[in-house]
């Protein structure tokens, strides 16, 4: 049993253990291709022998020289425990991950778990963008390799007991309140070598179809910052699944997206609604932006103010200004310094045309998407009247000779 990775002599890596049998099996495989190992194991406190389990993995790693990180979780889990302990523990692996500076976080998902999800995708019918369990993907920052798809529990098992493996056995692995556990162990259990290799090749033919999906949609949306909400809905419900991942890959952002999340999106899209936000995880939004959809990470939402007492050049955190040969072309002149920069406030007034007109609506009928109104500049001057507000308008290239750069308006 061999694991094919292009481990780097220097580097570091962590393995998710939790003391059963496969990651047992692939933490000692580890060790014959690498000493820089971290040891990562979360205790739930679930079972009577958690304490034992993380005792004798701790042993281990100070028999071996590995470095061992754990983490205690909470004995108060909240909603669906399986959700809740995959956030958990995948959120601590990103902590460690962080902490070493590591190249890879590898996972001990074998060939009957890819069986199993699998058969849960066909059994709820899901929309996916990988079938089965996909061997490397990138999620929080880290890449998450599953070197042993190849490999079923029972190979797992032979090799702990081949090579005196120490590891314990999770009894609640055999209790069928799951959807999971009752396909282990009611169907991929009794699965004969045949029916084993046919629902392999099944998966692999499924994932060739969707590959070649993948490579239509990429052509029409590779490279693309922001996808045009008419052209999306004409897809079909795949196409539209791959266009998002497509947009995701885009902007360099890995965050599985489920199918429920999908049917939103595309709700989202369907609506009339002109801004509308989908949060994808704590930290990435996607919005809808009147007749687009854009990603975003989080942002603070900032208020700020900044005097200027005479023309000059300002660099900010939210824009870049040069009035040091003058702003007249942005009716900003110099009787009316010291100036003021800030962002909005309710009941501020701007006059158009001679009329005058609330900011909050000017914005509106600017269709100026919801996350940059808070953020927007407005110039006032030193009796407190607004006299410049720059103009919003998608694709709006400023062809004036004094330089105000909004730098709000590219996503971070």
């Amino acid at each position: 049993m061999i694991i094919n990775y292009p481990f780097e002599k220097k580097a570091t890596y962590l393995v998710a253990c939790s003391y059963g049998p496969d990651s047992m099996a692939l933490l000692h495989l580890l060790m014959q291709k690498t000493a820089k190992i971290v040891v990562c194991h979360v205790n739930y406190h679930k079972r009577d022998i958690s304490d034992f389990e993380e005792e004798s993995l701790r042993a281990f790693c100070l028999q071996h020289n590995l470095v061992f990180e754990k983490f205690d979780a909470s004995k108060n889990a909240r909603g669906n425990f399986q959700s809740w302990a995959r956030e958990l523990r995948y959120g601590f692996f990103a902590e460690i991950y962080e902490k070493y500076e590591a190249k890879a976080l590898f996972v001990a998902h074998q060939q009957d778990d890819l069986i199993e999800t699998y058969l849960i995708q066909k059994q709820r019918n899901n929309r996916v963008n990988y079938y089965g369990i996909e061997p490397v993907i990138h999620m929080k920052n880290m890449v998450i390799v599953r070197p042993l798809l190849s490999f079923s529990k029972q190979d797992l098992l032979d090799y702990c007991h081949e090579n005196l493996v120490p590891f314990s056995i999770d009894m609640s692995n055999f209790e069928t309140r799951y959807l999971r556990n009752k396909i282990r162990l009611q169907v991929v259990a009794k699965l004969t070598e045949i029916e084993r290799y046919q629902i392999l090749k099944e998966i692999h033919d499924n994932n060739d179809a969707l590959l070649a999906q993948k490579m239509v949609i990429k052509d029409k949306v590779s490279g693309k910052k922001e996808l045009q909400i008419k052209s999306l809905i004409q897809l079909s419900e795949s196409e539209f699944s791959q266009a998002i991942v497509q947009l995701l890959e885009n902007n360099k952002i890995f965050v599985p997206i489920s199918a429920s999340q999908f049917t939103e999106i595309r709700k989202a899209c369907m609506s009339k609604t002109p801004n509308i936000e989908l949060k994808l995880d704590n930290e990435i939004s996607l919005l809808k932006e009147y007749d687009s959809l854009v990603l975003s990470k989080k942002q603070n939402t900032s208020v700020y103010s900044f005097v200027i007492q005479k023309p000059c050049k300002l660099n900010t955190d939210f824009f870049d200004l040069d009035f040091s040969n003058g702003a007249e072309d942005r009716n900003i002149n110099s009787k009316d310094y010291p100036i003021t920069i800030r962002t909005q406030l309710p009941k501020d007034h701007y006059e158009v045309g001679g009329n005058m007109c609330e900011v909050r609506r000017l914005f509106i009928d600017w269709k100026m998407p919801t996350r940059l109104r808070n953020s927007w500049p407005l110039v006032v001057n030193k009796d407190g009247t607004i006299i410049y507000v720059p103009r919003y308008r998608k694709d709006f290239i400023d062809d004036k000779k004094s330089k105000f750069d909004i730098k709000v308006v590219k996503l971070p």
